[in-house]
């Protein structure tokens, strides 16, 4: 079945990339089911349904994807989650962002709670692990750990529903620009953000939250 959707996410995710975005129909609408956009995130037959490299690091946030999906493979709160021809994946054209404000959610909470993880217990309960929110101001600070201390992590510390949050940023292409240069951000006023939770972390036994696109807002 041929689905396109326009990519909100290309970020990295266990040496590969994962892929995902709003499904559009054929005149490149956002599909809108029960009340909020549909999402999709295709997957491939790898140990943790990263897409390779080769096949994703070209794309880009606002890029219209075409592929034709084989399966779909929920599995618990990444319902999104479907398997595709690999053969078939290729950009078709260029999704407007000033439209994307609309499709923003408006959730008291960002994945049922305002903390930064999800214990096994609520996440039994989630249905869905992507979204797309409009922030009230943001800034990106530096975590240093103590097995990385040469190789500080860039965090996105923002607020939204009169809570604030800071979760870890899994954009290449956003974390390739403050690396290159911090300032670029005094260009931005406004952004829109990706959200998905990661898989569990075996060391916390905790399920993250993390910004998987930062979308700059057009004027």
């Amino acid at each position: 079945m041929s689905t396109r959707f326009v990519c909100l996410a290309n970020s990295y995710k266990e040496g590969g990339r994962c892929l995902a975005g709003i499904v559009l129909d054929n005149n490149n609408n956002p599909i809108i089911e029960n009340g909020r956009p549909k999402w999709i995130r295709p997957i491939s037959n790898t140990p943790h349904g990263e897409i390779p490299n080769h096949l994703a690091e070209s794309f880009d946030i606002s890029d219209i994807i075409e592929i034709n999906i084989t399966n779909k493979k929920p599995e618990g709160y990444q319902s999104e989650n479907v398997l595709f021809n690999e053969k078939s994946i290729r950009v078709v054209g260029t999704f407007d962002t000033s439209l994307l404000k609309v499709l923003c959610e408006t959730n008291k909470y960002i994945f049922a709670t305002r903390y930064p993880s999800l214990s096994e217990e609520v996440i039994k309960k989630l249905i869905h692990s992507l979204m797309l929110i409009k922030p009230d101001g943001f800034e990106v600070v530096e975590k240093i750990y103590e097995d990385r201390p040469n190789k500080p992590q860039q965090r996105l510390v923002f607020a939204y529903n009169g809570f604030q949050y800071d979760f870890s940023i899994t954009d290449p292409v956003f974390l390739r620009n403050y690396q290159k240069n911090s300032d670029f951000l005094e260009d931005i006023d406004e952004v829109l953000l990706s959200l998905s939770v990661s898989v569990k972390f075996p060391a916390t036994d905790r399920y993250y939250k993390l910004v998987a696109g930062i979308i700059p807002v057009k004027p």
